[in-house]
């Protein structure tokens, strides 16, 4: 299966499904999209999209956050931009922003506020997840229910779980 196309897929999706029914940009002057230092992780195959379409703004290293892949070890690749961009050229984890997807105590998809964003955007520090659009928290879930099917997806999302919980207590 070719990666790319699932995600430029998967990104559709988000096209008219967004946080709120309004440009909640607006509300913030875009703070997500300030092009801060810390990036965004790109899930797994999710590179394959900027090697197809060499988008310029971005840039792609490979981070900290390791997971095991069967007897592999991989790293988690993320993905730098200069503050603007093609709203259509963003990764997931932009177009899911500040929404982001883990595995519960029965290793099923749930999803929550993504805690490091709460530092960034107005919607994460006040609004419970009930109160997003419900059509976006909707095509979140679809996205990683359908994403999760990959062993490669599930084996990071095990991970990145991990990784979310930690920064959850050593924050909260």
């Amino acid at each position: 299966m070719n990666s790319a196309y699932v995600y430029l897929q998967l990104y559709k999706m988000f096209d008219s499904h967004t946080p709120l029914p309004v440009d909640c940009g607006k509300l913030c002057d875009g703070a997500c999209c300030k092009g801060d230092a810390s990036g965004m992780f790109l899930f797994p195959g999710e590179s394959a999209v900027y090697r197809l379409l060499e988008p310029e703004g971005f840039r792609i290293e490979m981070s900290d956050l390791t997971y095991k892949d069967g007897e592999k070890e991989r790293q988690t690749p993320i993905i730098f931009c200069e503050g603007k961009c093609d709203r259509y050229v963003r990764p997931l984890a932009c177009r899911i922003f500040p929404l982001t997807p883990i595995l519960n105590d029965r290793n099923q998809i749930e999803i929550i506020t993504d805690p490091r964003a709460k530092s960034i955007c107005p919607l994460a520090k006040t609004l419970h997840i009930d109160e997003y659009d419900d059509a976006f928290v909707s095509s979140v879930k679809k996205a990683f229910v359908l994403l999760a099917k990959n062993k490669h997806v599930y084996a990071f999302l095990k991970k990145y779980t991990e990784y979310i919980n930690e920064f959850n207590r050593f924050f909260s």
